[in-house]
Order: C-alpha cells, then sequence, then structure tokens
C-alpha cells in the first residue's frame, strides 16, 4: 500500500518517463512522419510512459492512434492532437499517417500559451483544422525543420525558437477557437483553474463538491455553474475523472490488490469503489488490469514516435 497516503505520488514513481534531454539539445525535437519513416519502427518499444515535455502531432493524412490515460484517441487526416507531461499513454500507432511530431520542453512555451494548453488537460480531443489551417501550420514547421536540420553555429538557436514561439501561438489560438477556452481572467475561468488544482492534490481526502466549494471559499452551486461552463462538465464528473485516471493507473503500474487501490485512494469501503469503476467503465477493475497489461500493439500496426 502507498505509505504516502496519496496514490498519485506512489502511482508516478512506476511510471517510465521518457527525456527529451536524451533525444535534443535543442530544447524540442522536430521531425515528419509517412507510411515511410513509420515502416523503420515496428519495434519500437510501446509501452506505457510518460514525458517529461509536451508531444504536439499534425495529421495531414490518414490516421493514427494512441492511447492516453487508458482512453483511446484517433487523430485522423487535418487534425491537431496534443499529449501533456502528467499524462500517461502509448506511443502512437499509424494508420498510413503523414504528417508533424513536434516534442518541447515546457520552458519553451509562453506562459499565455500553457495556460490555454493545460485548460483541462487529460479530456481533449483531436481538433480539426481548415485547409487554410493544416496549410500554415504546414509551412511553418516546414521552415521550422529546414532550419532545425541545417542549424550549426548556437546563436542560431533563438531563430528556431522564435519559430517554435509562432507555432506555439498557433496552437493557443486553434484551441481557443474550437474548444472555446476561457482566456480572460473572468471568475470562473479562474475558479476552474483553481479547482483543477486542488482536485489534483487532495483527491485521495476529498471526493466532495462541497469540500472543494470550501476550499475556495464559494457556494457549491457556484463552483459547479463556473466549472461546466469552463470545462462543460460538473465538478462531480471532474471527481469521477480523475478518481477513476488514477485508479488506472494503480492497476497498470503496480500489482496492489483492488483492495488495496481502493484504500490507496481513499475508499474505506473497497466494494463501493468496485461497484464505482463498473458503472463507469463498463468492467471490473481486475478485468481492465488484464486488457491494459495484455499487448496493445496489433499487428500490422507501426509506431511513429
Amino acid at each position: 500500500m502507498c505509505k504516502t497516503g496519496k496514490g498519485y505520488f506512489c502511482t508516478m514513481k512506476h511510471v517510465p518517463v521518457h527525456k527529451l534531454q536524451d533525444r535534443s539539445s535543442l530544447g524540442f525535437q522536430l521531425k515528419p512522419f509517412s507510411p515511410e519513416t513509420a515502416e523503420h519502427r515496428q519495434s519500437v518499444d510501446t509501452g506505457a510512459h510518460r514525458d517529461d515535455h509536451y508531444i504536439f502531432f499534425i495529421v495531414t493524412e490518414g490516421a493514427g492512434t494512441t492511447i492516453v490515460d487508458f482512453e483511446e484517441k484517433t487523430v485522423g487526416p487535418h487534425q491537431l492532437y496534443y499529449i501533456l507531461p502528467e499524462q500517461i499513454h502509448y506511443r502512437i500507432q499509424s494508420h498510413q499517417a503523414k504528417g508533424w511530431f513536434i516534442a518541447a520542453d515546457p520552458a519553451l512555451v509562453p506562459p499565455a500559451c500553457r495556460d490555454i494548453i493545460e485548460s483541462w488537460s487529460g479530456f481533449q480531443d483531436p481538433l480539426t483544422l481548415s485547409v487554410d489551417e493544416i496549410a500554415d501550420y504546414d509551412g511553418l514547421l516546414h521552415v521550422l525543420h529546414r532550419r532545425t536540420s541545417r542549424q550549426q553555429a548556437h546563436g542560431r538557436i533563438a531563430v528556431l525558437h522564435a519559430l517554435l514561439r509562432s507555432f506555439f501561438e498557433m496552437v493557443a489560438g486553434t484551441i481557443r477557437m474550437y474548444s472555446k477556452v476561457e482566456t480572460d481572467n473572468s471568475r470562473p475561468a479562474i475558479l476552474s483553474m483553481d479547482f483543477k488544482k486542488l482536485l489534483k492534490e487532495n483527491i485521495v481526502a476529498y471526493k466532495s463538491p462541497a469540500d472543494y466549494a470550501d476550499m475556495l471559499h464559494v457556494s457549491a452551486p457556484y463552483l459547479n455553474e463556473a466549472v461546466k461552463k469552463i470545462t462543460g462538465s460538473t465538478v462531480s464528473f471532474w471527481i469521477r475523472f480523475t478518481l477513476l485516471t488514477e485508479a488506472k493507473r494503480l492497476l497498470y503500474f503496480t500489482n496492489l490488490s483492488v483492495k488495496q487501490i481502493a484504500a490507496d485512494l481513499g475508499f474505506e469501503n473497497h466494494s463501493y469503489f468496485s461497484r464505482l469503476f463498473y458503472k463507469e467503465t463498463g468492467m471490473t477493475a481486475l478485468t481492465f488490469r488484464k486488457k491494459f497489461k495484455g499487448d496493445n500493439k496489433t499487428e500490422g500496426e507501426m509506431t511513429i514516435f
């Protein structure tokens, strides 16, 4: 059982972390991918892991699939998708996909862009781009890739980072447009972000909307209204979502029994935890463990990165 009493921290020490510095000294990595390049990556380990950096995918043709926090995501043609450092995922599998892979150190992302990108991470879906938008992304990334490939003098890094910032601004603009993310300092936006932080830190001890409303010094109905306005989902939904995500991580990365996992997540009655897990996922906790600890790579699929 987790000795700290906080399942999140106990889980994360079991998760392999892929470090960007092992692959690039620039603070970012940019690579085009295609069916041809994917053919050379069939033997790459596709086990669950997390990164110490952001990763973005721009798919121009074909499609790719991955599993993020144990939810399957499919990225189709003319779509943008991103994964944050805290999210556990598998390498993306290619279905004749063509496009761009971008990995970036969080320190290079402007704070205003980071706030938008991280707004309710873990539940984001791929964003469909217009013909003009995909052309803009493709053009910018071609320029950045060409300059990165010929980069020699250390002084040119500033130019590369400036181009990269333009990419982040474009991503933030896309998210703002399609996801209706609040970018001002409105009360609902601030409350929602504060709730998200408190939820991550206190999910083991506090599972009631009223608990978080008290911590934020607002009424439960007001908090619920604010969170739903910004995220589209209720406070109760996000509490369940966070609990289940952590439960899935513990089931995958540890050999703890269901009873031990329930205790680590603050449930006094493990039967209640089991019923909640089944109600929300449609399978028992042990069925989930068996399913995801099996081989997630289907024959004939190829990894992109």
